[in-house]
């Protein structure tokens, strides 16, 4: 970076208040010196004053190398010369010498110390006798003036260049602090680099495996777009090194500035001194060394932001393969989100048969790369040939197992297949679990629709038997209603028989019927009797019973065929399963509006676990099914019947081999109003 016009001037200026300094203490050594030496000496002034006026206002006289101090040591000589001695005239070429230092630094202060030695030497000398040997101190004292004149300048030149790159540094730095995205971080990396002072350019190699070097920035002068190196060079690049080992024709240096991906920085430098190469390169380090830990935690920010982005597909994904209902709903759901996954494209494939199921890649390609291979994996196409030929050699699969003979394979960048493997194995057990799923419920459904098909058979067989049933008890009517009249015309012996006879009889109409409805004209039940003619019908067939009732009647709202064929339904089923000759109790009661009847055997008893179902149609209990003849109709006719006549109808038990008590209530008959 070069000066300003502006600094130009002001070190001009400077070095002018110098010289008028110089001329003002020489102008006193002249009014000391008298009358002999005022001439000269006056004359040197006068023409060192015009040259100081002419330097500062002439820039062709400025551009002059050496002449402005030679100028200056040449004053001085020519007023050591005209001044006495004793004066101490050679104290003047400090001000040349501290102007010197000023326009050429610490080297423009050693240099003018010489000169003025040579010409201190060269006055004494030209002096003859009037110099004494005293009066060569002052040569040492010019060059201990020098030599600390030399030392000031480069101290503050030093302290002036560093807070320059301390500025320069935390200006860009400033600039780069400001960058979230590596690639835009080392877009302005670049051009800061290149304004520094003796710098020619700058730009950003991105290395590749085969020995290929990729110029990515550039700023300023640059090599080619793209540069193959030797092993040699390639390994230098992975540490500090000179430009020239890997561009021969530039002069600068290389600096790693990023490993994963591997990055490097170039600067090519101009032909400078020793003293300023070494400032300039320490700076570039600084300032590289401080962007590389930016662009660190810039990859480093980036690369978490895409595994974020990466779970956030694959939990979508996966919520998407959850919300499919089909077979293919579910592979095509994986195939789309595997390719977003991967930043690539995606498919399933069945390797043993080489076929693609589900997405555009070809299958014999990736059945090559899955086949005898444990997954999951990522290989690249260079390891099969068909899969190179198919698909480039230069391509990167990730494969994974989604269930038997079907493999998901992904194609993308390799750097992201690797690091998003476990996602997409994710992903794949997700499809998996989804398919296991899809295919129980297709199968339920199949096995749901089979036997849908048998029950409507089955219902059809029932109504079927229904039909046969109903026209085989309207058959056996006819013979019943003869064999009921000649029973009425037997003796009154004969009366129990004509009693069974009437009750077959409304059985059978009750199988014709599908619903027990109560006769609207039929005259309310009494308990109390229509028990005991029950008791009396089964004394007939052996049984004991006892019977616990009220003195008085308890009539309740239902027919007399409908009580009858309640008690004998129960009182049969107390008889089948106890023990001949066991007692069964039969107890009436009237509580709370309704009359109560119980029967209640010793018999085997009912387990707890079937005391729900013992009044479903055509159900047994377990164990009885062969011991006891029976259909299983007679308790669901009990229930209907009650029901249907506002009642209620349950049973206790105890378990097994304590006995059972069924009881039922039904609503007390109203009263008649008289008329």
């Amino acid at each position: 970076m070069g000066r300003t016009a502006a600094t130009t001037d002001a070190r001009e200026r400077a070095h002018l208040l110098i010289r008028l300094a110089a001329i003002a203490l020489g102008g006193t050594l002249v009014l000391l010196a008298g009358v002999g030496a005022t001439s000269l000496a006056a004359l040197i002034l006068v023409l060192y004053l015009a040259a100081a006026v002419s330097v500062r206002y002439s820039p062709l006289l400025q551009r002059v190398p050496f002449g402005v101090p030679v100028l200056d040591v040449a004053a001085v000589t020519g007023l050591v010369f005209a001044l006495p001695l004793e004066l101490g005239p050679w104290i003047l070429y400090a001000f040349a010498i501290g102007v010197a230092a000023l326009r050429s630094g610490p080297v423009g202060a050693v240099a003018a110390t010489a000169l003025a030695v040579v010409g201190y030497d060269a006055a004494l000398v030209a002096r003859g006798e009037q110099a004494r040997a005293t009066d060569l101190w002052p040569v040492q004292a010019l060059i201990a003036i020098g030599l600390v004149i030399a030392e000031i300048v480069w101290a503050l030149g030093r302290q002036d260049l560093e807070t320059l790159w301390s500025r320069i540094h935390a200006r860009a730095l400033s600039g780069l602090t400001r960058q979230r995205e590596p690639e835009e971080l080392l877009r302005a990396l670049v051009p800061e680099l290149a304004r520094l002072q003796s710098v020619r350019g700058a730009w950003v190699w991105a290395l590749a495996p085969d020995q290929r070097v990729r110029t990515m920035v550039t700023a300023g002068a640059a090599p080619a777009a793209e540069v193959i190196v030797s092993a040699d060079a390639l390994r230098a690049l992975r540490a500090p090194s000179p430009l020239e080992r890997i561009v021969p024709n530039m002069t600068g240096l290389s600096i790693p500035i990023s490993v994963d991906p591997p990055l490097v920085i170039g600067v090519a430098l101009e032909s400078i001194k020793d003293e300023d190469r070494a400032a300039t390169t320490g700076a570039i380090h600084d300032l590289v060394g401080d962007a590389a830990s930016l662009l660190g935690a810039a990859f480093e920010r980036t690369r978490r932001e895409a595994e974020i982005q990466a779970l956030e597909a694959t939990v979508r994904g996966i919520a998407e393969i959850d919300g499919e209902r089909t077979q293919a709903g579910v592979l095509a759901s994986t195939v789309l989100e595997a390719g977003r996954i991967a930043a690539g494209q995606a498919a399933i494939v069945r390797p043993a048969e080489g076929t693609v199921i589900v997405g555009d890649l070809p299958g014999g390609a990736l059945a090559e790369l899955a086949r005898d291979r444990r997954l999951p994996a990522v290989v690249g196409t260079n390891e099969a040939p068909l899969a190179a030929q198919t698909m480039g050699a230069d391509t990167t699969v990730a494969l994974v197992t989604i269930s038997d003979g079907r493999v998901l394979a992904a194609v993308g960048p390799a750097e992201v297949l690797t690091a998003r493997l476990p996602l997409l194995e994710r992903l794949a057990r997700a499809a998996r679990d989804r398919l296991d799923i899809v295919s129980e419920r297709d199968a339920m459904q199949l096995a749901a629709n089979e036997l849908g098909r048998d029950v409507e058979t089955l219902g059809g067989a029932l109504r079927a038997k229904e039909d046969a049933l109903a026209t085989a008890v309207h058959e056996l009517r006819n013979p019943l209603t003869a064999v009921h009249g000649y029973a009425t015309l037997m003796s009154r012996n004969l009366q129990a028989v004509q009693g069974q006879l009437t009750q077959l009889e409304r059985l059978m109409a009750d199988l014709l019927s599908a619903e027990h409805r109560t006769e609207g004209g039929e005259a309310p039940a009494e308990a109390v009797s229509g028990a005991r003619e029950a008791i009396a019908r089964a004394r007939v067939r052996g049984a004991r019973i006892d019977l616990d009732a009220p003195a008085g009647p308890v009539r309740v709202a239902i027919g007399e065929a409908r009580f009858a064929q309640i008690l004998d339904n129960l009182i049969s089923n107390a008889m089948k399963y106890s023990r001949p000759a066991a007692p069964i109790v039969v107890t009436i009661a009237v509580e709370g509006g309704h009359g109560m009847v119980g029967v209640a055997d010793q018999g085997i008893g009912i387990p707890p676990d079937d005391l729900a179902r013992v009044f479903d149609r055509f159900y047994r209990v377990g164990g009885t099914a062969d011991a006891v003849a029976g259909q299983g109709l007679g308790l669901s006719i009990c229930k209907e019947i009650v029901t249907a006549h506002g009642g209620k109808i349950w049973v206790e038990s105890a378990g097994s081999g304590h006995g059972s008590t069924f009881s039922f209530t039904l609503p007390l008959a109203v009263a008649a109003p008289t008329t």
